[in-house]
């Protein structure tokens, strides 16, 4: 039995899941209605497989994959979005999160996510698939990526020369995170490291 922990703040949404999976391979072994609650539980009962609703309260899905990822754990995370903005979708695919389903699809996606998931697959709903894939096609063609306001607030403090351990300082976030947040950047920017994005700064604020 394939063990999973769902975050997500809908109840309906937690009671359809909670049917869907009901006489499969899979069991919901926990749920959390907040981000920082579900970084607790999820902790405690280390489940195979995290669900991951994008908007929570209380850190949402993507501080939750961020603190997963800077952690080095061995978390497999699927992300569950009724919608999901240019920035986040290239962040998350940097991230290498391994699942991802829009909330309007057919359930039946859901069920074969997780399948690839449990077998070390990765899996993205083809909507999202084919927007990464025109998102990557434009920045490959010279366009410019959207920025999230915490990545223009990063991209902010590396053109000052503040260091990640200053930076998550202000952020209060954990130094491990910075990494996490400067990769996925890097990845998403095209740059190599911090003195490019720095010298680069204006161009990507611009």
């Amino acid at each position: 039995m394939t063990r999973i922990f769902l975050a997500d703040d809908h109840p309906m949404i937690r009671t359809a899941l909670e049917v869907l999976l009901r006489d499969t391979g899979f069991e919901i072994v926990g749920t959390a209605v907040t981000g920082d609650a579900a970084l607790r539980e999820i902790d405690r009962l280390r489940p195979d497989i995290l669900l991951l609703d994008l908007q929570m309260p209380g850190g949402n899905g993507m501080d939750v994959l961020r603190r997963i990822r800077a952690g080095k754990s061995k978390l497999r995370v699927i992300l569950l979005t009724a919608a999901i903005d240019d920035s986040a979708l290239l962040e998350a695919k940097a991230l290498k999160v391994e699942g991802m389903v829009m909330k309007n699809s057919d359930p039946a996606f859901l069920l074969d996510c997780l399948d690839h998931v449990r077998h070390g697959r990765g899996w993205i709903d083809p909507e999202l698939g084919e927007r990464a894939r025109q998102l990557a096609g434009t920045l490959a063609d010279g366009g410019r990526a959207t920025l999230a306001p915490r990545e223009r607030q990063l991209i902010g403090f590396v053109r000052q020369g503040l260091r990640n351990r200053e930076i998550a300082g202000e952020l209060g976030v954990t130094e491990g995170t910075i990494k996490v947040y400067l990769h996925a950047l890097f990845e998403k920017l095209g740059v190599s490291n911090r003195t490019e994005l720095a010298i680069r700064a204006d161009e990507f604020l611009a």
